[in-house]
């Protein structure tokens, strides 16, 4: 037994001489049932908010990773396009749907991101490029309601060789 403990036993023996303290060694098998309900109980609460099921929360977070390697992809595919050919063709300029291109078979993990909606609004100024890349998805499918949605803004140089 340690001699803080003791010491506290003396030091309360003196205040109540007839009250005999006991030493006590180890848990009770009463102490050793509520630590383990405790235990279970904070257990059970934990593995469930950690479970791989998807709760909302999890949706989007899982989905927000999703979405910024996808918009990053686009955006590098772009800028490889605009360093190697000099330019963007016209058909890739201006507002378009561009869902289609996260169907495909490197983006697996999209099937993530239920009722995904992907667009992009490409301008160009003088030599400047200014991307916009919009995702947008739900929790499930169809989900008009709770829909979650990162956006993702980059400045391309065309080059002047």
């Amino acid at each position: 037994m340690n001699t803080v403990r003791i010491r506290y036993l003396e030091y309360l023996h003196g205040y109540f001489p007839a009250i005999k303290y006991k030493k006590r060694f180890g848990l009770s098998l009463v102490e050793a049932m509520v630590g383990i309900i405790i235990f279970s109980i904070m257990f059970v609460f934990i593995f469930r908010a950690f479970a791989p099921t998807a709760t909302a929360s999890h949706n989007l977070l899982r989905g927000t990773t999703v979405a910024m390697n996808a918009c990053n992809w686009y955006i590098n595919s772009l800028e490889q396009k605009i360093q190697f050919e000099g330019a963007l063709p016209d058909s890739e300029l201006g507002k378009n749907d561009i869902t289609f291109l996260f169907r495909k078979d490197e983006f697996s993990e999209m099937a993530t991101l239920r009722s995904l909606k992907a667009t992009s609004e490409i301008t160009l100024k003088d030599n400047l490029y200014t991307a916009k890349i919009s995702i947008t998805w739900g929790n499930s499918e169809n989900e008009k309601e709770r829909t979650h949605h990162f956006e993702m803004s980059r400045l391309l140089v065309q080059p002047s060789f």
